[in-house]
């Protein structure tokens, strides 16, 4: 039997506050979709995605401060193991602003990772994006498709494009809790939105209404489209070598 193209939808919880994080976590749950969620810090809905059977989460490990030479804040392995420490069960990594080294996917690997999403690729690019194995014995999932860098993409291909062209190549979509929020069509939203983020009552005046574009909108373009292609949503975790497909309530289906 032929097998159903599938698409992916990854988010990057960036510290969002817990209201526009449940505003996103709504979304997925009305709609019954699969989505990786890379958790970046503690907060009481991690309880609500472990009982949602569709959500994986995974670590989103933020180097930036180890950038910025702030030695109080531990080393590298530190800030890798801190988060496998609140989500343990977590196979996939995924750096905040996609730091990457060899020695940060070594640590990933050491951490019990089978896998990580650091490489963006946009679909703009023309390249047919895959799956494959590294060196550190992680599985490289690339995405080519990201909220916040879509609004610099000067090609704009349309959320459509996205699954209709390149069958064949892997479609990995990434989130953030906050431009699913504002409904980001540019950066500038965003960033006259910053003082007020912990504020979820002003940051409502801030929200973009557009049903064609922004963060939001795409996300309900290509989840219609997908409907429309007869496309089915997975989870990324599945391209690991020997892990099943999920089954529609997002558990693996049974390998005998």
């Amino acid at each position: 039997m032929k097998m159903k193209r599938r698409a992916y939808l990854t988010m990057d919880t960036d510290w969002a506050s817990d209201e526009v994080l449940a505003f996103a976590l709504d979304w997925f749950e009305a709609n019954a979709v699969p989505a990786t969620i890379f958790v970046t810090h503690d907060t009481p809905l991690l309880a609500r995605m472990r009982a949602n059977p569709r959500i994986r989460l995974g670590i989103h490990p933020n180097f930036y401060p180890l950038l910025n030479a702030k030695p109080d804040r531990g080393d590298y392995h530190e800030t890798v193991a801190a988060l496998k420490r609140l989500v343990p069960e977590a196979i996939i990594a995924r750096s905040h602003g996609l730091v990457d080294a060899g020695i940060i996917l070594d640590e990933f690997a050491a951490q019990r990772c089978k896998a990580d999403s650091n490489l963006f690729i946009p679909f703009s690019s023309g390249i047919s994006l895959q799956p494959f194995a590294h060196y550190s014995g992680l599985t490289r999932i690339p995405y080519f498709y990201e909220d916040d860098a879509y609004c610099f993409d000067a090609a704009k291909p349309s959320p459509e494009a996205h699954l209709r062209l390149d069958p064949t190549g892997l479609k990995v979509f990434n989130f953030h809790p906050i431009h699913l929020f504002l409904n980001t069509e540019t950066m500038e939203r965003y960033g006259s939105s910053r003082p007020v983020h912990g504020d979820f009552a002003r940051l409502s005046a801030f929200v973009n209404p557009s049903a064609r574009d922004g963060a939001f909108s795409f996300l309900k373009r290509i989840f219609a489209e997908a409907r429309e292609l007869g496309i089915e949503w997975g989870l990324i975790e599945e391209l690991v070598p020997g892990r099943e497909p999920s089954g529609p309530d997002g558990k693996e289906n049974a390998c005998g």
